[in-house]
């Protein structure tokens, strides 16, 4: 994690850039150069009736990592991909949520929505044995200064 996933890209053109794309990615994310996948998807484009090359366009699926970081991944991509001969290509991002992500059957993380969820839940159960409190005894103290006559009329 992080995946890279090439399209419209030979296998030996990423490959030609390949490691050094991933010593300087791993720099710019934190992440050690194993960490990155770099695959390329072998597709067929169609325009207009006919078989076309496919534009050169990657999607690097991963963690979010803030508008900063993102940007040096998207210019870095491009300075590797176009710095090969490439004229142009398109780099799209798409994030994961650490909960929805998962590897041997277990999660990367706890959903933070679901962690706000309990502890609001907590507060909640906690403000409604104070409520239940502050009303027994207001209750009690109400109580105190009824006439006798009243306390009965209540009680019935």
């Amino acid at each position: 994690m992080p995946h890279l996933y090439f399209r419209g890209l030979t296998v030996e053109l990423v490959q030609a850039f390949g490691e050094s794309l991933e010593n300087e990615l791993s720099a710019i994310i934190g992440c050690e150069p194993g960490d990155l996948m770099l695959e390329v998807v072998h597709t067929t484009c169609v325009a207009g009736g006919r078989v076309a090359p496919s534009y050169p366009f990657v999607e690097v699926a991963w963690f979010e990592r803030g508008r900063e970081i993102r940007d040096a991944v998207a210019r870095c991509l491009d300075r590797h991909i176009r710095g090969s001969g490439v004229w142009e290509a398109e780099v799209a991002f798409r994030s994961y949520r650490p909960a929805d992500y998962y590897a041997n059957g277990e999660p990367f993380g706890a959903d933070p929505a679901e962690a706000e969820l309990d502890a609001l839940r907590a507060d909640n159960a906690r403000l409604k044995d104070d409520l239940a409190r502050a009303r027994k005894a207001s209750a009690a103290a109400a109580a105190g200064s009824m006439s006798t006559r009243l306390r009965d009329a209540l009680r019935e």
